[in-house]
């Protein structure tokens, strides 16, 4: 096997070479040769993991955060070259999923002992998309927090719960036009979740039933209009950490598309790329992924 791992130095808050040394002897007592590649600002990985699936690369691990691992995807998508993850981001989504261990070494040894799936990748105005995107409320906190960039390494998680609060007080709903399945809706949402997977931050579930490469994308619909209203959804998603209140809505669909009376804020992964409007896809079976030995759940069928 020949992979090449792509590290974004400025994920999460671990000492990165330290830890892709320990990865890496793991993977070459296995028999697998490993260059190491670093991503020095905002597309480099996407560049790495292109020349990789030029060279015929067996793998591209990511080394970073959700958003090192949407850099990477861009060039993966429609090849044969796999997707790994060491999780040393913030949050650490797709590890979570997967149930990949935050240890580097535990971690390498999961892909030398795991297997590759393919599994589907949304779009939103043309860029892939392996979690989730956000429109409204979370595309603004999203925002916010990556102003806040430069304090991650330092403070972990916080700048994301300062992004909220300062969002909290000051965010509104808004009248949104949804277009699926030869339907025309309007809803006043405070938020709209497309999900690809399941787990939202890391801990909550806003598109519970989803699967990842099932041919469709999961639509949360979050209702609402001020202050009172992001307390009144919150509550039930913070005691159950799933979608439980009545002004919560989830559909399945395979294109969406999405128009406002103002400009929201999209997120994907966790990365702000842009506004409304916004047409959704769905790119089925797309990627392929190495998942553990042994994950069974039916996130993945």
């Amino acid at each position: 096997m020949r992979a090449v791992i792509v590290c974004n130095p400025a994920a999460g808050r671990q000492q990165a070479a330290e830890g892709i040394g320990r990865a890496s002897d793991v993977l070459v007592r296995a028999g697998w040769t490993i260059d190491v590649e670093m991503s020095t600002g905002r597309g480099d990985a996407t560049r790495i993991a292109r020349n990789a699936v030029e060279s015929r690369v067996d793998a591209v691990i990511a080394a970073g955060g959700d958003g090192t691992i949407n850099e990477a995807i861009q060039a993966l998508a429609g090849s044969e070259t796999a997707l790994g993850y060491l999780p040393y981001g913030t949050v650490n989504i797709w590890a979570r999923e997967l149930g990949i261990p935050l240890d580097p070494a535990a971690a390498a040894q999961t892909f030398v002992e795991g297997q590759a799936k393919q599994i589907d990748l949304g779009q939103a105005n043309g860029r892939y998309f392996l979690l989730m995107a956000g429109l409204g409320f979370d595309g603004e906190v999203v925002r916010r927090e990556h102003a806040l960039d430069r304090y991650k390494r330092r403070f972990g998680v916080l700048p994301y719960v300062a992004a909220g609060a300062s969002a909290l007080w000051q965010y509104r709903g808004a009248d949104v036009e949804l277009r699926y399945d030869g339907l025309i809706r309007r809803v006043q949402a405070l938020m709209l979740v497309v999900g690809n997977t399941r787990l939202y931050g890391g801990f909550f579930r806003f598109t519970p039933r989803a699967v990842a490469n099932d041919g469709w994308l999961d639509l949360c619909i979050i209702k609402g209009k001020g202050l009172l209203a992001v307390v009144r959804q919150s509550l039930p998603l913070l005691l159950a950490r799933t979608i439980t209140h009545a002004d919560v809505e989830l559909i399945r669909v395979r294109d969406l598309t999405v128009r406002a009376e103002r400009s929201l804020p999209l997120q994907l992964d966790g990365e702000p790329v842009g506004e409304t409007p916004v047409t959704f896809g769905i790119a089925p079976r797309t990627l392929r992924v190495i998942v553990p030995r042994g994950f069974n759940t039916d996130l993945i069928a």
